[in-house]
């Protein structure tokens, strides 16, 4: 594991290299997302430190996993940062990353909206040599320009698909893209009313103060003569975001380019769930800093491997999940067999969707009786 720790940087250039071809050789658009991963143990040390878990383990030390995955689907570069490291310095630190790793030239970055601050945004543009673009999800109720100018804006919508449609709106130079889910508008719409209808029912019997303290009711209430009433301006703004997220972005790509890039950033959300579930990086027994990076980067290379299948089953236009495909092939199984003084072993049948992994992974599929040799 230590070997591997000290090799992982050449290693992961390396596998970047041989995703390049003749039509890919610079990154042109990458996806950024943090996560934490946390172990059991009592003593911290200078990489697994407390921290906010999203594993709500506040009391046990974590680390931060760092990834970036291009356009594509591949794992590019990840980093293991210390647990109580916050998003906004983990996203510095990815990109310059970025920058000393990689031959790269004007690169677009997509981050969610808890990833980056106004210093950050800042880092990215400000760099003469190699200035990065970004599109950013924005915080609809917490940033004022969005939700009192941006939302406000009139103009036609662009149908991208039934699920999406999309408008550009620009304030004060900068560009935005609203982009509107019909279903989730008409979601959020029965939402808010049922909470209102709750509200009015809960206020007409007393108003009781315990509705102050919760949040999904707090935003529609005031205060007026030391009574709780509903406060219908607030309802009203709310109605504005129904079924809409708000994308910040320097770019040049349309808005349909735009809001399908953000909404590639389910590929770095499953890289996450395959890191902490398929390929199990949980549990790590090692004690020592670098062991535990060690074992973490065979957890990479396991996702890069599958990934690498993943794509070989695409090309076959194989429909599969990947837990269920990894059931399939723990079944097949080499049970060893004595007969009449030789061994042997003897392949389990194949079930599900083996065969045709064996096939699109070029591997041969093992015979069903193979001598081993004698006793």
């Amino acid at each position: 594991m230590g070997v591997l720790s000290d090799l992982r940087e050449s290693l992961e250039k390396q596998l970047y290299l041989h995703n390049r071809d003749l039509f890919n050789q610079t990154l042109d658009l990458v996806f950024m997302d943090t996560t934490s991963t946390y172990m059991h143990r009592d003593i911290e040390t200078p990489l697994w430190k407390r921290g906010h878990s999203r594993d709500h383990r506040s009391d046990l030390p974590q680390v931060i996993l760092a990834i970036v995955v291009d356009r594509q689907g591949w794992p590019i570069a990840w980093e293991v940062m210390p647990g109580n490291r916050a998003d906004s310095k983990a996203f510095r630190e990815l990109i310059e990353l970025l920058r000393r790793r990689f031959q790269i030239g004007r690169v677009i970055v997509v981050v969610d909206r808890g990833m980056v601050s106004r210093e950050n945004l800042e880092l990215m543009s400000r760099d003469t040599e190699f200035p990065f673009d970004y599109i950013v999800g924005c915080r609809m109720r917490k940033q004022k320009e969005v939700t009192e100018e941006v939302l406000s804006r009139g103009g036609r919508y662009h149908e991208v698909s039934k699920k999406l449609k999309v408008k550009e709106v620009e304030v004060k130079g900068r560009q935005y893209i609203v982009c509107l889910n019909p279903e989730e508008a008409k979601k959020d719409k029965a939402a808010r009313e049922s909470m209102v209808r709750a509200l009015e029912e809960k206020l007409s019997k007393g108003g009781p103060k315990s509705l102050v303290g919760n949040r999904g009711y707090a935003r529609f209430l005031k205060t007026e003569r030391g009574a709780l009433k509903i406060n219908y301006e607030a309802v009203k703004r709310d109605e504005r975001m129904d079924g809409k997220f708000v994308l910040r972005t320097t770019t040049e790509l349309s808005a349909e380019e735009v809001a399908q890039a953000y909404k590639g950033l389910w590929r770095v959300e499953r890289t996450f769930r395959e890191q902490k579930s398929t390929l199990e990086i949980r549990p790590i027994y090692h004690q020592r800093d670098r062991q535990c990076v060690g074992h973490i980067a065979a957890s990479f290379l396991a996702l890069r491997l599958e990934v690498d299948l993943q794509r070989a089953l695409d090309e076959r236009s194989m429909d599969v999940s990947w837990p269920d495909l990894m059931g399939d092939l723990k079944q097949l199984q080499a049970v060893r067999m004595e007969l009449n003084g030789k061994d042997y072993l003897i392949r389990t049948d194949l079930v599900g969707s083996a065969c045709e992994t064996f096939m699109a992974a070029g591997v041969k599929i093992p015979p069903r009786v193979q001598p081993i040799g004698m006793v």
